[in-house]
C-alpha cells in the first residue's frame, strides 16, 4: 500500500512574480547573486534577466547572444560568469539540425558575450552541468553528436514519405546504440582544459534535472534513449578531483496497475532543505513496451505532460503534492522564500506565460516542524 502525502503549502502564497516577456522553451537560465538570467531557446537571441531584490520585479533586455541560437544548450556559473555549451540548430535557413561545439561565456559587469577558445570534447546536447568549485564544472550526459548530425543531414535531404520510415529505423534501437556520453566530463574555466573523469556506473542520462545538497550531486530522472525515461536519482560526491556514485534511489509509484516511467525536462531544487523535483514530460507505457522488446518504445503513445511533486525526505523519495497545471520545459530558479518556475508548456507543447512561485514551508509554523508533510495510510 501506498504513502499519501499531502502538501500543507499554497503553490503562490500571494506572490505575483512577472511572466516571462517571450515564450520560453528549450531556454538557458543561471543565476548570479540575486539576478536570474534566461533566453535562447524560443526567445532567439535575446538575453533577459531580473533583479529579485527591486521593486516592481521586471525582466530587463540584455546583450543580445552573438552567434547562431541553441536549443536545449546547457549553461553554468562560475565566479559570477555564465557559460554556455553547445546546443542544437541551424547556421542558416538551408542547413540541417545540428550540434553546437562552441562556448560562450556572459559578464554581468559588463553586460557582453565573449566565444571562447575551446570546443566541446564531445555533444552535450541534453545534458546537465553544475558548478563545483571556483573554476571547475562537471558535465553528466549528452546526445552522441556525431549520430544526431548524421541522422538529421540525412532526414532533411529526404523526401517526406521517406522521412517517417528512416525515423522509425533511428528510434527502433536498444539504449546503447546510441551512445550518449556515458563518462563525467571536467572543465577548468581558468585554462579551458577539459579532463575526463571516468565513466558513470548506470546509462547515460539526458534531459535530467541536477542539484547540490549538502554536499551531495543529484542526478534526476531524465531520459535514457528517445522517449524512454529512467525513474531513478543517482546520488555522487564530488572530492580529491574524481566523482564518486554512492547509490541508486527511485521515484516512487503513481499507480499500482503501472510502472512509474520517470521524467525528462523536470522542474528542480531544493524546497524546505529537501530537493525536490516536480513536472516533466514522458510517455505512458514505454517502459514495459521496451522491456518486452518493443524497442520504438513510444510509438504512438501519447506524450504527457506531468504534475507530481517529488521530494527526497529521510532517504526516500515521495510524492508530496501536484503542481497546479502539468508543465515541463522550462526553468528552474532557488529564490530566498522558495523555488520559481519560469516558462516551459503544458501538455501538446502549449506554452506557458506565468511564473509559478513555490514557497518554502513556513518554519514558524507548529504544524510545520519538523515535520512539514503529514503521511497517512491512504494509497498515492
Amino acid at each position: 500500500m501506498g504513502i499519501k502525502i499531502v502538501c500543507d503549502q499554497d503553490l503562490n502564497e500571494n506572490v505575483v512574480w512577472p511572466s516571462f516577456p517571450m515564450i520560453l522553451r528549450e531556454a538557458v537560465g543561471a543565476q548570479v547573486g540575486t539576478v536570474l538570467y534566461a533566453g535562447l531557446g524560443t526567445v532567439g537571441n535575446a538575453w533577459f534577466g531580473l533583479d529579485t531584490q527591486l521593486m516592481p520585479k521586471s525582466w530587463q533586455r540584455l546583450a543580445d547572444f552573438p552567434a547562431a541560437v541553441p536549443c536545449g544548450a546547457v549553461s553554468a556559473v562560475v565566479d559570477g560568469k555564465i557559460y554556455v555549451f553547445g546546443g542544437a540548430g541551424r547556421t542558416n535557413a538551408s542547413a540541417s539540425l545540428a550540434q553546437f561545439d562552441v562556448v560562450h561565456c556572459y559578464n554581468p559587469l559588463s553586460d557582453s558575450w565573449t566565444c571562447l577558445s575551446t570546443h566541446l570534447p564531445i555533444g552535450l546536447l541534453g545534458a546537465s552541468a553544475m558548478c563545483v568549485d571556483d573554476r571547475h564544472i562537471l558535465f553528466f550526459g549528452g546526445y552522441n553528436a556525431t549520430q544526431f548530425n548524421a541522422f538529421f543531414a540525412r532526414y532533411t535531404a529526404l523526401a517526406p514519405s521517406q522521412q517517417s520510415q528512416a525515423l522509425e529505423v533511428f528510434m527502433a534501437r536498444p539504449v546503447q546504440d546510441y551512445a550518449w556520453n556515458g563518462s563525467v566530463w571536467q572543465l577548468n574555466v581558468l585554462t579551458l582544459a577539459w579532463k575526463n573523469l571516468g565513466a558513470v556506473d548506470h546509462s547515460p542520462n539526458c534531459g535530467s534535472s541536477v542539484i547540490q545538497h549538502q554536499g551531495n550531486i543529484y542526478l534526476l530522472s531524465g531520459e535514457v534513449k528517445p522517449g524512454l525515461r529512467s525513474d531513478s536519482v543517482k546520488r555522487a560526491i564530488f572530492a580529491d578531483g574524481r566523482v564518486k556514485w554512492l547509490d541508486e534511489a527511485h521515484l516512487p509509484l503513481i499507480s499500482e496497475i503501472a510502472p512509474q516511467e520517470g521524467v525528462a525536462a523536470a522542474f528542480s531544487g531544493c524546497w524546505g532543505g529537501y530537493p525536490m523535483l516536480a513536472g516533466g514530460t514522458n510517455f505512458p507505457g514505454a517502459r514495459r513496451r521496451y522491456d518486452a522488446g518493443k524497442f520504438y518504445a513510444h510509438s504512438g503513445l501519447l506524450k504527457t505532460w506531468r504534475n507530481e511533486i517529488y521530494v527526497f525526505r529521510d532517504d526516500v523519495w515521495i510524492m508530496v503534492g501536484r503542481l497546479p497545471v502539468a508543465r515541463a520545459h522550462g526553468l528552474s530558479f532557488q529564490v530566498a522564500a522558495g523555488l520559481l518556475f519560469v516558462g516551459g508548456d503544458t501538455q501538446d507543447g502549449v506554452p506557458c506565460l506565468d511564473t509559478l512561485f513555490l514557497a518554502h514551508p513556513d518554519e514558524a509554523a507548529p504544524s510545520t516542524v519538523p515535520d512539514f508533510f503529514r503521511r497517512d495510510s491512504s494509497d498515492n
